[in-house]
């Protein structure tokens, strides 16, 4: 994991396991709409995958397919993002629609999404 700041206490980010998260999108106010995804986490590297009870968000996709994978990293805005560049702690627009890399919020068990 890399961080901006202070290195956030370690109670933030969930054990290594495989969880089931809400997908949060982003272009309706980061609202969810009862679609899952499986989080597979290990190590500060994480993983997205198409989870049993996913809808038709991922059409033509089936359990088990990626969507998307990156190491952890705590954002200036101290919101977690999922990266493979330190850089994308300091991008301005992150998460959503933007583009940038992808928000993870641990304490509601969402992935916003676009």
């Amino acid at each position: 994991m890399f961080s901006c700041c202070l290195e956030p206490p370690q109670s933030e980010v969930p054990e290594n396991g495989t969880y089931i998260y809400e997908v949060a999108f982003a272009e309706w106010d980061v609202k969810t709409m009862g679609d899952e995804i499986m989080v597979v986490l290990k190590d500060g590297h994480i993983t997205l995958k198409v989870s049993e009870n996913s809808n038709s968000l991922w059409m033509g996709a089936i359990p088990g397919d990626l969507i998307e994978e990156g190491i952890l990293g705590k954002h200036h805005s101290g919101q977690w993002i999922i990266s493979n560049d330190e850089k994308n702690i300091y991008l301005e627009e992150i998460g959503g629609c933007t583009g940038g890399p992808t928000i993870i919020n641990f304490e509601n068990k969402t992935i916003e999404l676009c």
